[in-house]
């Protein structure tokens, strides 16, 4: 039985540090102020070198009204550096955060 129990607690512990990372990176977005970044763009929070040249490993926020209920979207990249003016990517990103907005339930 304590075996069982163990195994149990174990397996339960696996699957909590997931979960755990992910909170993590979600506290990181209170330190941008979407009142001072206008609206339809993307703010760079970090960028790292990656063992492979040319790509780099980067954490950007996009603001927009559109993202509900937050105003941002944090997005975890791995490739090219990005341009944050980049047409393309903005509409991208757009995109993502209506489509997002319409996921939520109602309360």
């Amino acid at each position: 039985m304590i075996k069982k129990i163990s195994l149990i607690g174990v397996f339960m512990a696996i699957l909590y540090f997931p979960l755990a990372a992910y909170g993590q990176d979600v506290g990181r977005s209170g330190d941008i102020n979407i009142t001072d970044v206008a609206d339809n763009s993307i703010v760079v929070i970090s960028q790292e070198e990656t063992d492979i040249p040319g790509y780099v490993h980067e954490k950007y926020a996009f603001v927009s009204a559109a993202c509900f209920p937050s105003g941002l979207q944090l997005v975890d990249y791995y490739g090219p550096p990005i341009n944050p003016n980049d047409p393309s990517l903005l509409v991208r990103e757009g995109a993502m955060c209506s489509d997002r907005s319409f996921d939520t339930p109602d309360d």
